[in-house]
């Protein structure tokens, strides 16, 4: 076994989290657990999709290199649903716990229905943290995310330009019962209800699924002749709208703006589909899910709210490739 001896570390930690290891005078050595040989972190996302799959290589990478840091071996247990079932991932929660791990971190599909589960974890002493969806207030459970509803502003707000104001649009929703597609998603509803010439006519849900997404937006391009927009909420959703727009010849008669930054919509940008997304930073969440845990394995409290930003992804970013996600 190892004790974290370098005070500057832990006085490093305390500030890149806005945090103090306590009033009274302790010493780093008294301060810190020893560290373990191995630490296990389950890592739950809504569904196998490519921008969890951005968001696990992130964390498997830090989990790499705090390992080298910290003279201990860190692996990230991914544990994906096939699709976005409540019931799916609540199990695999619940089986998570029994492991006995010693972190996990989730997006969970429905944060509210799963937080029974979540308290008993935290009972059991093991550390968890939500990336992507938002802790409920007063959970004192740390999230890792941007402002979801001023993401959906500002993907509005371009979507808005790209049309003049005015017009007809769909919107495709994600999972309903998602804290973050539910900010996005009331956030374009309050900015479309802003301007008098804006019609929202049609409405659909995707899942997060690609699959999905395409067939919903397929519908409504067939049932909309008129329509000049498709606004979305998920990272599926644009790769869905852009082949559906392909696959009917209307790629640039409809417009929509993208979310993310998974390479099928990198292609899509590429091919001349689509010109903007507003991308939700998923290397980074990855990268804090499992500093995160780390920090509070080694008894340092971290922040209710680590905000990564929103990035910016047009065309002349992929022009040569595939970017590795914000």
């Amino acid at each position: 076994m190892k004790k974290l001896m370098r005070g500057l570390s832990v006085a490093a930690c305390g500030i890149v989290f806005g945090t103090t290891l306590g009033a009274t005078s302790v010493s780093a050595q008294d301060a810190v657990p020893e560290i373990k040989d191995e630490y296990r972190f389950v890592m739950i996302p809504i569904l196998a999709q490519a921008w969890f799959d951005i968001v696990h290589d992130a964390a498997a990478d830090s989990a790499e290199q705090l390992s080298a840091q910290l003279g201990t071996k860190i692996t990230i247990d991914y544990q994906a649903p096939a699709q976005a079932d409540l019931v799916e991932q609540n199990t695999l929660l619940e089986r998570a716990i029994a492991t006995k791990p010693d972190g996990i971190a989730i997006d969970a599909i429905d944060v509210n229905a799963s937080m029974p589960i979540l308290n008993e974890a935290r009972d059991r002493g093991i550390p968890v943290v939500l990336f992507v969806s938002t802790a409920p207030q007063g959970s004192q459970f740390t999230y890792i995310s941007n402002d979801f509803y001023d993401q959906g502003r500002i993907l509005g707000e371009e979507l808005l330009k790209r049309i003049d104001n005015k017009g007809k649009i769909a919107i495709l929703h994600g999972v309903p019962t998602n804290s973050a597609h539910a900010d996005r998603y009331d956030a374009l509803k309050d900015l479309f209800a802003q301007y008098p010439d804006v019609e929202i006519v049609d409405e659909g849900f995707d899942y997060d699924d690609v699959q999905k997404a395409q067939t919903e937006a397929s519908r409504m391009l067939a049932a909309n002749a008129d329509l000049d927009a498709i606004a979305v909420v998920d990272a599926a959703g644009p790769v869905g709208v852009g082949l559906a727009l392909r696959e009917a010849g209307r790629v640039g008669e409809v417009q929509f703006v993208g979310i993310d930054d998974v390479p099928q919509l990198q292609e899509l940008m590429r091919d001349g589909v689509l010109d903007l997304s507003i991308a939700t930073r998923p290397r980074m969440i990855g990268e804090w899910s499992t500093v995160a845990l780390m920090l509070q394995n080694m008894g340092v409290e971290t922040p209710s709210w680590i905000d990564t930003g929103i990035g910016y992804m047009t065309p002349d970013m992929v022009a040569n490739g595939n970017i590795d996600g914000f």
